[in-house]
């Protein structure tokens, strides 16, 4: 077998391929520079709970998680490489680590793995061309490599830098994929005339973020940047959010606009006799957030609840829930931590990850249509898809 990419999915599956010669080509010098940057160099490589719950991390691709992850599990993984000497480390949110932070001793018990069944990694050797006849032809500049199976795991686009082209993309359509809009994921957005940058820094547990006109929502934190919105809230729900889409932000989480109007003014009723600003800190939101709110809507911090006219309570409802802003643009793949599309999961056989229009075409990890929340879901799903294929070679 031929695999070309060094990414968690190749370098997993070749790890785990025991009857059969395997070649690995890497287009760059060093192998698994993604591994090494994945949780800022600490890598997140899953996250803790029954896998069910990671069914709904992958947006709408629940359905197929379902037959996937089954497969190989984030328990399994763990063990994988604690069986081989790594240890682990949990943080408060889930995330599993290992226990030195850093993602090279991840990487070195995969390479010390795929050395000891004697597979072979060429760096420095970019694919070109892939052709298929009674074999496939593996083309690289200098050379050309013949094998029944070809596994891709190229990735996808995000970090450029570190030699991701979206070259699978073009080999998969080459032998008749459909490829879904790669697009930048996991990733902050810019908002059109942004005024809240003096609060940059800002956070906001479990506000609420819809999109206008789209049937979509998450709740979660939130954190406002120099240029607009962060935070799980806006990351995790970047994959469905386009250039010049309306965001609908709700900086408190109340089920709609209606339920905490009511409550808002009961408040200003019950401390009539109290200050607007001490009402509004009730709602846990920090001093500097409710007095450039105030300031926007030129309403004095001293004014007694009393006295606040029924505009002016409207207006706070309206700043504080669904309130609409329009997205410049996403971040680029240079700053997303994975890319949203790629090859179709329809064209392929989740049982082994084959093409199902090409045999012995194999598929792993992020160049397939399919990006996770942050936790370390995605390095999952690589994990696992890569040891799908393996599988299949047994």
């Amino acid at each position: 077998m031929i695999v070309i990419g060094t990414g968690p999915a190749g370098l997993f599956a070749a790890a785990n391929i025991k009857n059969k010669k395997v070649l690995i080509l890497e287009k760059n010098k060093e192998i698994g520079k993604k591994l090494l940057v994945s949780g800022t160099g600490q890598c997140n490589l899953t996250h803790d709970g029954k896998i069910y719950e990671f069914f709904d991390k992958y947006g709408d691709k629940k359905n197929y998680m379902k037959k996937i992850l089954k497969r190989f599990t984030n328990d399994e993984a763990i063990n994988f490489f604690e069986e081989r000497g790594l240890e682990f480390i949990k943080d408060k949110n889930g995330k599993y680590f290992p226990k030195s932070l850093k993602a090279k001793d991840v990487l070195n018990i995969l390479i010390d793995e795929i050395s000891k069944k004697g597979h072979e990694i060429k760096t420095d050797s970019k694919v070109v061309k892939i052709a298929k006849g009674d074999n496939f032809r593996v083309f690289t500049k200098e050379e050309e490599y013949n094998s029944k199976a070809v596994l891709i795991t190229t990735g996808g686009k995000s970090y450029p830098r570190l030699g991701t082209s979206g070259d699978g993309y073009k080999f998969a359509e080459y032998f008749g994929h459909s490829v879904v809009r790669p697009k930048p994921a996991l990733t902050p957005v810019k908002i059109k005339n942004f005024n809240l940058q003096v609060l940059s820094g800002t956070s906001f547990k479990e506000a609420k973020v819809k999109i206008k006109g789209k049937d979509v929502e998450n709740t979660d934190d939130l954190l406002i940047t120099h240029l607009g919105f962060s935070g799980p809230a806006i990351i995790d729900f970047s994959r469905y959010i386009d250039n010049n889409d309306v965001l609908q932000v709700s900086f408190l989480n109340f089920k709609n606009k209606e339920v905490f109007r009511e409550d808002f003014w009961s408040k200003l009723k019950k401390y009539q006799n109290e200050t607007i600003f001490s009402v509004l800190k009730k709602y846990d939101l920090t001093k500097k957030f409710i007095l450039k709110m105030l300031n926007d809507l030129s309403i004095s911090e001293k004014s007694f609840c009393g006295n606040i006219n029924k505009d002016n309570r409207n207006n706070i409802v309206d700043y504080l829930i669904d309130h609409e802003y329009y997205v410049d643009e996403l971040f680029g793949y240079d700053q997303a931590m994975v890319t949203a599309g790629g090859i179709d999961l329809k064209e392929i056989d989740v049982k082994t990850m084959m093409s199902k229009k090409v045999d012995g075409l194999f598929f792993a990890g992020e160049v397939l249509d399919v990006d996770g929340n942050t936790g370390g879901y995605n390095i999952q799903f690589a994990l696992t898809t890569g040891k799908i294929v393996s599988e299949f070679f047994k």
